[in-house]
């Protein structure tokens, strides 16, 4: 069995900054983090590898040529390979850019099945794996809170969704892209004392569009759909806090607000 991962590194939110002329995030100085939906994937796709030891585990990454530490430390906790793909003619790629920059890459590889988080820190839309799976002509599922079944020799996948009022279960035709809610409870495996300076440079792929090959048009902000106009930013109230006593006139008050604002009726 062979499983693809997508994982995005992305900016610490206690970091975020925002470049109001060119209406992009600034990355490069902010420290990064794996996106939690997407290492709950990567911690689902390495408990199947724990139990079924021959399965084939790549990572993929579109991110500056600075996420490679973190990305390293995967190949430490057991994948197989880990694919950076970055090239500074991506920069302020939105959905669209990104997941046709992901499908040139996936185009080159054989897979059972694509495993991604479902939305990032960093920008929440959910689109990508929709849109890859449109680009590739798969199946896709998201928002999937638990794999039940996995198997690829009878084609398929069986997943659990939240549904919001009730948790639903589907069927999946393999290949496809499942998209994965974040589960605190699932975790990536701690690092072994005797794997944290392992040399795993030869696990680990780094390409730019040099071999991928897509024209100039499709890359970065031109090759973008989503164009960001403006950012505006609501300014906080400073209110005066109300000192009430505990007696008639007190609960009076209160009262009357809570009518005001419809929480109980006169």
């Amino acid at each position: 069995m062979k499983i693809l991962c997508l994982l995005k590194p992305v900016p610490d939110v206690d970091q975020l900054r925002y470049d109001r002329a060119r209406n992009v995030l600034v990355r490069e100085q902010a420290r990064l983090i794996l996106n939690p939906e997407d290492a709950t994937a990567a911690a689902t796709a390495l408990e199947i590898k724990r139990a079924v030891p021959d399965t084939y585990l790549e990572t993929v990454s579109m991110a500056p040529r600075g996420a490679r530490p973190h990305l390293e430390d995967l190949a430490r906790r057991g994948v197989d390979q880990v694919t950076l793909i970055s090239d500074l003619r991506y920069a302020g790629s939105d959905t669209w850019a990104t997941s046709r920059v992901l499908a040139r890459y996936l185009e080159t590889r054989d897979y059972d099945c694509v495993f991604c988080g479902t939305h990032t820190l960093d920008g929440g839309t959910g689109q990508v794996p929709a849109q890859l799976a449109e680009l590739l002509g798969l199946p896709v599922m998201v928002g999937i809170t638990a794999l039940a079944e996995l198997d690829p020799r009878a084609g398929q996948a069986v997943v659990e969704v939240d549904g919001e009022r009730a948790l639903l279960r589907f069927a999946v035709a393999l290949p496809a892209v499942l998209g994965f809610q974040y589960n605190p409870d699932r975790k990536l495996p701690y690092l072994r004392y005797a794997d944290l300076n392992r040399d795993v440079s030869q696990q680990v792929v780094v390409l730019g569009n040099n071999a991928l090959g897509l024209a100039e048009t499709e890359l970065g902000l031109r090759g973008s759909l989503t164009q960001v106009r403006r950012i505006e930013v609501d300014a906080l109230e400073t209110k005066t806090p109300l000192r009430l006593r505990a007696d008639q006139e007190g609960l009076d008050t209160v009262c009357h607000w809570l009518e005001q604002k419809g929480f109980v009726q006169p």
